[in-house]
């Protein structure tokens, strides 16, 4: 079985480290950070990447706009993004509601469970 590209774009160190730590014994998956929207857009293109974790609240370019961005090109449209927030859940739902790419909105801290169950759902369709 060929590993899964992940793509963690969050400016906290701290929830990049938390979630690469979720991650750490996972064999099936290849798990790449980044610290902003447009780290994200530039890495991807020169990587195949299967599922973005994205932070929502970022500075520049937040995970909503580049969702948007995402969406918006060929080669990009198809990737999942699940997009984590401290902030109001129910709002980022609502406000990323047009994005087809955008599969689910996550509350911060992380759940490790949940977001394995995820990654292998969003991964793994």
């Amino acid at each position: 079985m060929t590993k899964k590209l992940i793509l963690l774009v969050d400016d906290d160190s701290i929830s990049r480290h938390l979630i690469k730590g979720f991650l750490r014994d996972e064999k099936d998956y290849i798990i790449e950070t980044v610290e902003s929207g447009y780290d994200c857009l530039n890495f991807i293109e020169n990587n195949d990447v299967d599922l973005i974790i994205s932070d929502v609240e970022m500075d520049n370019l937040d995970g909503l706009e580049m969702s948007e961005i995402l969406l918006s090109k060929e080669k990009t449209s198809n990737i999942p993004v699940i997009l984590s927030s401290i902030r109001d859940q129910i709002d980022v739902i609502r406000k990323s509601r047009g994005y087809a790419n955008v599969k689910k909105v996550t509350q911060k801290p992380y759940d490790r469970n949940i977001l394995l169950s995820d990654i292998k759902e969003f991964c793994n369709p």
